[in-house]
């Protein structure tokens, strides 16, 4: 089983699709700290991504990743407004670390839409 590690982006199967929470296999960026999945926790937050892009300044609700970025074959957004646990035997291909300045800009995204 994969131990799911921050800021990585991983292929998870988050079927079925229930209402408008993104279902099918899809990247989706890990932003729980990898302390708590090696400490035994058996589910990660995550945030899910999609390539369905929305053109403007759609911030804090989406972040844009670069085509190539962690492996990403397309140009894609986060969907910071999709926030979700899923267990860890759902995760199923690690594709790669998201670089700092879009780390960056995942936390103020994360800062602003959770008003912390």
């Amino acid at each position: 089983m994969i131990i799911p590690k921050r800021w990585y982006i991983y292929t998870v199967d988050l079927e079925p699709r229930i209402g408008k929470k993104a279902g099918k296999q899809r990247p989706c960026l890990v932003v729980q700290p990898t302390e708590f999945s090696e400490g035994g926790l058996k589910s990660t937050v995550v945030i899910p991504i999609t390539s369905k892009i929305i053109e403007g300044d759609t911030f804090p609700l989406r972040v844009k990743i670069p085509r190539g970025v962690a492996g990403l074959k397309n140009m894609s957004d986060l969907l910071i407004d999709q926030i979700l646990a899923w267990d860890n035997s759902f995760f199923r291909q690690e594709l790669g670390i998201l670089p700092d300045d879009l780390i960056d800009r995942v936390k103020a995204a994360l800062k602003d839409f959770l008003e912390l």
